[in-house]
C-alpha cells in the first residue's frame, strides 16, 4: 500500500463530492463527477447501474466538500 492515494473498497468513508449534478442528500447514490477526484449525485438509476460508488450518509447543499459515504463497490 505504498503511494499517496487512499483507496476504499467498502465501509464508511469521507469522499470529496461536488454538487454539480444537484444537491446531495442522505440516501442519494453517488457516481464519478466531471470534477477530477470527486463524486456527484447519480440522478438516473438506469444510466448509473454499475457506476455507483456508494450511498451518501450526509448532505452537501452546494459547491464541493466532504460527504460521509457508505462505499459498496460491486
Amino acid at each position: 500500500m505504498d503511494g499517496e492515494n487512499l483507496v476504499a473498497m467498502m465501509g464508511r468513508v469521507y469522499v470529496k463530492c461536488t454538487a454539480e449534478n444537484g444537491a446531495i442528500q442522505a440516501g442519494d447514490l453517488l457516481t464519478t463527477a466531471g470534477t477530477r477526484g470527486h463524486a456527484m449525485r447519480a440522478d438516473d438509476p438506469d444510466r448509473s447501474f454499475g457506476a455507483v460508488i456508494g450511498k451518501a450518509m450526509t448532505s452537501l447543499e452546494d459547491g464541493t466538500g466532504l460527504v460521509l459515504v457508505l462505499v459498496n463497490l460491486q
